[in-house]
Formats: C-alpha cells, sequence, structure tokens
C-alpha cells in the first residue's frame, strides 16, 4: 500500500497501530495530550490519501456525564482539516450519539460497529464515517462481551461500589494491565507502567483509543476499499465534496 495517511486526535495511537499494520504510513496531527491543538493546525492539501481519527466524543457520550468531564466539540476542525487536506478518502470514528451531528457531511456514510464482532473482548460499540466508499465489517457475533473501557472508566469507582454494579460499569480500581487487556494493547499497558505513568492517564490515553482488534478490522476495511484493482490503472477515488 503505502499510502500516506493524517491522523487527526491520534491520541496514544491505537487507531494508527491498526493501519499501520495494515501498510498504510501515517503521519500524527496535532493533539492536546502532546501539547498540540488542531485549532492552530492547517495541513498542506493534496498531499495525504486519506485523513483518519476520533474527534473527542465528550459533548455526544452519555459516559461523560461524570463530574469534571470537560465537554467541547471538535468534529467541525475535523471536517475544517478534511476539507484544507483535501484528501481522496477520510475515516472518522466517534460514539453513535454523534449521528445526529449537523457538523459531519451528508455524503459520509456511516457505519456502526462492536468490538466483540472484531474478535475484541468487550461491548464497545463505535459509529465509523467514511468517504467516498462504504465499509465491509463482520456480522453480529454470538457470546457475551465483557464491559468496556472508558476514558472515565478510572472515575467509576471500586467493584464494590453500588453505583457501579448497578449501572453495569467496568470499575475503576482494577489493574492497568487489565484495562490494556480489554483494549487488545497489553504492549502499551506494559509500557505505560514500565515509564510510571498515573494510572489515572494510563486508563485515560487507553479508554479514548479504538480497541485494537476495532481498528484492525477498520483498517483493513478501507484498504480493501481503496485498494484499485488489479484490472486498472488509475485511482480510484474521488475529489472531496463537502
Amino acid at each position: 500500500m503505502g499510502q500516506l495517511v493524517l491522523s487527526l486526535f491520534p491520541g496514544i495511537g491505537l487507531l494508527d497501530q491498526a493501519f499501520e499494520e495494515a501498510g498504510f504510513c501515517v503521519v500524527r496531527g496535532p493533539d492536546l495530550l502532546w501539547g498540540g491543538d488542531i485549532r492552530r493546525f492547517h495541513p498542506p492539501a493534496q498531499k495525504f490519501a486519506g485523513v483518519i481519527g476520533g474527534p473527542p466524543c465528550q459533548v455526544h457520550s452519555t459516559a461523560s456525564e461524570i463530574r469534571g468531564t470537560e465537554k467541547v466539540d471538535l468534529i467541525p476542525e475535523f471536517v475544517r482539516v478534511v476539507n484544507e487536506a483535501a484528501p481522496g478518502w477520510v475515516l472518522m470514528e466517534n460514539v453513535p450519539q454523534a449521528i445526529d451531528s449537523e457538523a459531519i457531511p451528508s455524503v459520509w456514510h456511516c457505519t456502526k460497529l462492536r468490538d466483540w464482532d472484531c474478535g475484541g473482548l468487550t461491548s464497545r460499540t463505535r459509529c465509523f464515517w467514511s468517504w467516498p466508499f462504504m465499509l465491509l465489517v463482520p456480522p453480529n457475533a454470538g457470546g457475551s462481551p465483557e464491559h468496556s473501557v472508558m476514558a472515565t472508566t478510572w472515575k467509576r469507582g471500586k467493584s464494590t461500589s453500588q453505583y457501579v454494579r448497578d449501572k453495569g460499569f467496568l470499575p475503576g480500581d482494577l489493574p492497568v494491565m487489565e484495562y490494556a487487556r480489554l483494549q487488545g494493547a497489553e504492549h502499551i499497558g506494559e509500557s505505560l507502567q514500565k515509564h510510571h505513568a498515573s494510572k489515572a492517564f494510563s486508563v485515560h490515553v487507553l479508554g479514548n483509543g479504538v480497541p485494537l482488534p476495532m481498528g484492525r478490522t477498520i483498517a483493513n476495511a478501507v484498504k480493501a476499499a481503496v485498494t484499485p484493482s488489479p484490472r486498472l490503472h488509475t485511482q480510484c477515488a474521488a475529489p472531496f465534496q463537502s
């Protein structure tokens, strides 16, 4: 492949890793986690084959209704950067509640996907918007997935908390490696522990990421959609239109 891809809101890089494994060359854009700010970012035009990323979901997510969670809608900034970059294709991730966002171009195709259906461990469900193609994703799988890891999980309380039990949340007092396991990212959990990252930081960055099995499913679906047929000699993607 070797397609050059711009990643927005990369965070700890779980979605990026999935696309790199699929053969894409990922360039990471600015992220508040590392002191960057997308609102000051202007990409070069027509240099990237694709743009990927997941804008912060707090303004749309019901999980963010916990005290101390900042709510900022940066989907409009994602769309702005896409317009400036003018890529051949787009892949954006967010919570299902963002489906009604007026900032998302109507020509983008929305696909709802669950980590468990991708061979992952959890019930985490996310929507992926793609353009100009639709994504081919796996059907619903049987069985009982585990609770998903969220950025706010570390605030949720202990395993013995009545609130956690009643709401069916993953508790916030588990070892960091357990959250990493659920995200399919044990190697990142090991690195966070090696560098003595706080538990609050570790769970936040893990929970903000797309579970690796889900990311791999999406990256492979994008790869299948944008890889030209051997019988064709031209790029199939059309210019971006909002």
